[in-house]
């Protein structure tokens, strides 16, 4: 029960900022894939980056998610993701990006409410996180976009 009450809250604030993130794409499933005989990398990469944006809230997305989702090896997944620093650390950098953006939006909002929102597991990873991403603490972020 409390796992659906969060993953409705996650979609309703991880959702809405991810879609700030990224251009919409249409999107095709796994199956329509296989149907297809030529399906461009840019295509894969944009469906599987917006079906990365759309779960973001959710602590449990990982690349196995991923790659049961569009039937793919961990090999292949990895590669793909090669270019964009790999797969954990882009859904990191998109998580990172949506908090920052909260909190520029609503200074207001209580830094754990956020992190568990935006999918991180815990207050220690997130706050480390964004201060190796941003130079700063969230609590600090929040305070300058306060003033």
């Amino acid at each position: 029960m409390l796992t659906s009450m969060r993953n409705a809250f996650a979609a309703s604030v991880a959702g809405p900022l991810a879609a700030d993130l990224r251009s919409t794409h249409a999107c095709r499933t796994a199956a329509s894939f296989k149907q297809d005989a030529v399906v461009t990398e840019e295509e894969w990469m944009s469906c599987v980056l917006d079906y990365i944006d759309v779960h973001l809230g959710e602590c449990e997305l990982d690349e196995r998610m991923i790659r049961e989702r569009f039937n793919l090896s961990r090999a292949t997944l990895y590669r793909r993701f090669q270019l964009l620093g790999g797969v954990s650390n882009y859904i990191r950098e998109r998580r990172l990006q949506l908090a920052y953006r909260h909190l520029q939006r609503d200074p207001t909002c209580s830094l754990t409410w956020l992190l568990y929102e935006v999918g991180f597991a815990s207050e220690r990873q997130f706050q480390r996180s964004f201060q190796a991403r941003f130079g700063m603490s969230p609590a600090h972020w929040r305070r300058s976009c306060r003033s």
